[in-house]
């Protein structure tokens, strides 16, 4: 019989309860969504990346940050490793007596575990230190794959190359070196205390010898740390901001560089003083050139400079300056390749009606709607159906009728996207299977409008007109599943192969969990033929396959190849370029691809994303840019060749603008020759934006922005809001030469003062989108005629026309309080015309609508027209110019169908004269009928003020329209259609009333709509 003591113990019977239940299963719940959900993402990420073909892009950042991850963490494991070991081997063989109580309560808690504690605490800081690293894995492939700029610094003769991608990686790894050394002193110091090489009795601790010399020779190796982050501190004095221009000044290269060569010194000399502790035994002498160190770096580092660029520099700035302003001039035109600029001169002189009817080509191209102002038109009259929106409109150039205009023309160009906000049913499946795309785009020549003054718009016919990407969608959409998707014009399967199938659970499954929907899992319309189309914004989608480019904020849609396709500007951008002026305070569209910190810029990549696939393609326009050879040598079947574009899609491509916006701002300023430039001789400003309102001053419109080294220093211009480009078409030929009209964008420049109190035009550039010569810059610098001043600019132009007594009035009518019509401008355009300086403004009225979609549309009114300090306004850009020009007779071709006044018998007017209403004849009966139907409510209500308050409004819309349409109604107030200036003052007392059949009996509003 056994010992009772060897008997086993009754085992305790397990017992499960509810809330123990409860308790695990949440925790499941939880590890799930945790880890499970981090692990769901990283696969539906490799999913995506897979169907796109881009598996190389995926596992070859993968693999960059997981060497980063790995390698740092094992630098840091072996020098902490090491570290500890020799705390191990160097511990005093008997425990002191008299150590501190906590030490004991260590080894009490810990004992013969306290080793790998420690150890253990080293893994916890190597993977907290290796962490960080994995964020520095695109300066990793940078520096692997490092490339020559072929131009050097003009301080230390470095190659641009080696600021641009060596520099980032080798400072960073200089200062996660001393981190991580201070780290491991650290460790090793508690190493000691534990293992009793320091005993912490008071005063002052005791410590060993070999603890000492270990404590020695860390701090050694920090001090030689720093003076090797010193030794790389010079070469970021490149792009210093603490002199007149950005890079290494005079007081930087005679002072700061001085003192940071004076820095190593002493820190190379600590560290050998650290190193003679093994012999001395003694903190003392190191001690005291640490301080000295810690002085130096005080007064060499921030004192001395400080004193050199006030006693030295300030007094006779111009000289001891000239050198490096010189660098900062030639650098900056390299940046921003400013170099090649074409400057031509031009001279404006007067011309008559027979000049300006024999170079018509300019006036044709004239754009009569804006974007911006006609967005809310388009959506009125296009975009209103439930599920589709326009969210932007973009100009390009198209051949819209071949019989009429065999070339290309301006064209204004939509894109009906999905809209899942305006959508009556948002349930899941309407949201993600049935309304699952945008449809088509819709066009209008941006040049011309029709006779009731609206768009002419087209619906381009294609083959695949559905938008299963565009760039304000967000989400994702599944295709082909058993519920039916809306259609464009036709129902049709959605043939694109590029979306991540949904072949088995674990894919649906892993959907689910990471956009944490059960309904991806659950539901029964999901198939084995479904696709996931994720990430389907477009410049979401290139920043997730190429997070290293930048990309511009406005994708356009192209029609190619029977579909849709979006083209994105991609930019390479660098903050390192020696001695260049960073971007900062320039204004940018908003959310701008490009950074004020920025100072180098290329528009080196194309991207396409088909709008119908999801499929992406990046090509490379500019080959010889340093930064996209770096990364096609790291993703090397990432981008494609420019030559394999298709001719199709190159008619479409567009300068970009907030690139041509940087170029222009600084072109401004480093024209000038580096010997001209600190006193600012022949420096020119952006010309001043005219107000989009009436009234409204520019003054205060630009938000305050980053300042720049030289923007910090010189006089600047006022808080003004500038001329804002716009693309159009062109005549670049030099005068000798046959008319060469390139699509291209355009800005004017005036002269620079710091008041913005010169407002003459001084010149203008333009940037060619054209293939042949694309990105070709010229500079037209104006010179006037001998005994002329130089032309008005823009912003004086839109001034003067707005308080011509004729526009005035029109403004003053048109602007009606109380949520009535706003009125409000398109692009000031200036137009060369023969040898003469014309200047266009389209007249925009905001007109209340019934939508809540669009509480206002805009609709073209007429056009103001500028030359030689007068301005007209008229309903078409020919009547405007018989005004200025006596004689003048030609159709620019701005206006297509007639509306005419006809007798009874239907038959046409005479003359072929357009002569046009403010709004179509059904829009002025709505308006007459709503008028009067609200004056018999108010005289039924026994209101008689506002009974005749309405009347009086309905006879006045009557005589305006009388008086639009040029009718002899037996008055002397209405308009002579001819617009004879003469004749025509543009005034009306507002009070004639009409009486009869209006305007004539018999008479009829006839409207002939091409569109």
């Amino acid at each position: 019989m056994r010992r009772s003591q060897d008997l086993g113990a009754d085992r305790r019977r397990l017992r499960f309860s509810g809330r123990g239940v409860l308790i695990a299963l949440g925790a499941l719940l939880l590890f799930v969504l945790i880890f499970g959900r981090a692990i769901a993402r990283f696969y539906i990420d490799f999913l995506w990346h897979d169907a796109l073909g881009r598996n190389d892009v995926f596992w070859g950042a993968i693999g960059a940050k997981a060497t980063l991850f790995v390698g740092f963490f094992l630098i840091f494991v072996l020098i902490s490793g090491i570290n500890l070991y020799v705390a191990d081997r160097t511990a005093p063989e008997t425990f002191p007596a008299n150590v501190h109580p906590y030490v004991e309560r260590f080894h009490e808690i810990f004992g013969q575990r306290l080793r790998l504690v420690r150890y253990g605490v080293a893994l916890v800081f190597a993977l907290m230190l290796a962490a960080p690293a994995i964020s520095r894995w695109q300066e990793w492939l940078l520096f692997r794959n490092s490339q020559s700029f072929g131009t050097s610094d003009a301080q230390f003769g470095r190659d641009v190359g080696f600021y641009v991608f060596e520099l980032p990686f080798l400072s960073f790894l200089l200062d996660w070196m001393f981190v991580a050394v201070i780290v491991t002193l650290l460790l090793t110091v508690a190493a000691h205390v534990l293992n009793g090489g320091v005993v912490l009795v008071s005063p002052v601790p005791t410590v060993s010898s070999a603890t000492k010399t270990h404590i020695a020779i860390l701090l050694a190796l920090l001090a030689l740390l720093k003076a090797g982050d010193y030794w790389f501190d010079r070469f970021e004095l490149t792009n210093a901001q603490t002199g007149i221009v950005q890079g290494a000044t005079y007081s930087v290269v005679q002072a700061r560089i001085p003192a940071l060569m004076l820095l190593i010194l002493i820190a190379v000399f600590s560290a050998v003083l650290y190193l003679s502790v093994i012999r001395t035994g003694s903190f003392r002498a190191p001690l005291i050139a640490s301080a000295l160190w810690l002085v130096v770096s005080i007064v060499g580092g921030i004192i001395y400079p400080a004193i050199v660029q006030g006693l030295v520099v300030n007094p006779d700035q111009e000289a001891k300056e000239s050198e490096y302003i010189e660098r900062n001039v030639n650098a900056t035109r390299l940046a921003y390749g400013l170099a090649e600029v074409e400057s031509r001169d031009i001279t404006f002189s007067d011309i008559s009606a027979s000049d300006a009817e024999g170079d018509l080509e300019s006036l044709d191209n004239v754009r009569l709607l804006n974007p911006a102002a006609m967005e809310s038109r388009f959506i009125f009259d296009e975009g209103r159906e439930a599920g589709l929106t326009i969210d932007d409109l973009d100009v390009d150039r198209y051949v819209l009728d071949s019989t009429e205009q065999p070339d290309s023309e301006q064209v204004l160009v939509a894109a009906l996207e999905l809209d899942t906000d305006g959508l009556a049913n948002t349930t899941w499946q309407s949201l993600h299977l049935i309304n699952t795309h945008g449809c088509g785009l819709v066009t209008a020549p941006a040049s011309s409008v029709q006779a009731n003054r609206r768009p002419a718009y087209t619906v381009p016919d294609l083959d695949r007109p559905e938008l299963y990407f565009s760039p304000s969608i967000g989400g994702y959409a599944i295709s082909n599943t058993e519920s039916v998707e809306n259609p464009c014009d036709e129902q049709a399967t959605y043939e694109g192969d590029l979306g991540v199938e949904m072949t088995s659970f674990a894919r649906r499954a892993s959907f689910a969990l990471a956009f944490l929907e059960y309904n991806i899992l659950a539901s029964g319309a999901i198939n084995d033929d479904s696709q996931m189309l994720w990430v389907r914004g477009v410049n979401d989608r290139l920043e997730k396959l190429a997070p290293f480019l930048s990309y511009d904020a406005d994708p356009y849609p192209v029609e190619a190849d029977g579909r849709v396709v979006w083209v994105v500007d991609a930019y390479t951008t660098t903050s390192r370029y020696p001695y260049a002026e960073s971007v900062g305070d320039v204004e940018l569209s908003s959310e701008s691809g490009l950074s004020p910190n920025d100072n180098y810029v290329r528009n080196s990549v194309k991207a396409v994303v088909d709008a119908y696939t999801g499929e992406v393609t990046l090509f490379v326009i500019d080959e010889v840019d340093p930064i996209i050879r770096a990364w096609q040598q790291a993703f090397p079947d990432l981008f494609t060749s420019f030559d394999e574009m298709p001719d199709e899609l190159r008619e479409h491509l567009r300068y970009p603008e907030d690139l041509f916006r940087v170029q222009t701002d600084r072109y401004s300023k480093y024209r000038i020759s580096p010997e001209n430039f600190f006193r600012r001789d022949g420096a020119w400003s952006v010309a001043q934006a005219p107000g989009q309102f009436p009234g409204v001053s520019t003054a205060t419109a630009a938000a305050p922005a980053a300042e720049t080294a030289a923007s910090s220093t010189f006089a600047s211009e006022s808080n003004t809001q500038r001329f804002t480009p716009y693309y159009t078409y062109f005549d670049t030929s030099p005068d000798d030469e046959e008319i060469d009209e390139e699509f291209v964008i355009f800005r004017p420049f005036v002269e620079f003062s710091t008041a913005d109190q010169r407002t003459q035009l001084q010149a203008y550039m333009t940037a060619s989108s054209d293939p042949d010569t694309y990105g070709q810059l010229i500079s037209y610098v104006v010179n006037p005629a001998p005994g002329e001043s130089l032309p008005d600019g823009p912003l004086r132009v839109a001034s003067s026309a707005e308080t011509t007594d004729e526009i005035s009035f029109r403004i003053s009518r048109d602007n009606t309080e109380g949520g009535g019509t706003k009125v409000r401008f398109g692009d000031l355009q200036a137009v060369p015309v023969a040898d003469g300086l014309v200047y266009v403004r389209p007249y925009y009225v905001s007109v209340p609508t019934d939508s809540a979609q669009v509480p206002e549309a805009t609709e073209f009114r007429e056009v103001i027209v500028t030359y030689n300090q007068t301005s007209v306004l008229a309903p078409t850009i020919g009547q405007a110019m018989s005004e200025l020009f006596r004689g003048f007779d030609a159709d620019i071709g701005d206006r297509t169908g007639t509306v005419s006044s006809v007798d009874g018998d239907d038959t046409a007017a005479p003359d072929d004269e357009v002569v046009v209403l403010d709004e179509n004849a059904e829009e002025v009966l709505v308006r007459i009928d709503t008028v009067l139907a609200e004056a018999d409510t108010a005289l039924e209500s026994g209101d008689l003020g506002t009974y005749q308050e309405k009347v009086n409004e309905a006879n006045d819309l009557i005589a305006d329209a009388v008086d639009r349409l040029g009718l002899d109604t037996g008055t002397d107030d209405v308009t002579d259609p001819t617009g004879d200036p003469s004749t025509d003052d543009g005034s009306t007392d507002g009070e004639s009333e009409l009486e009869g059949d209006g305007p004539g009996e018999g008479d009829k509003l006839i409207v002939e709509d091409e569109g």
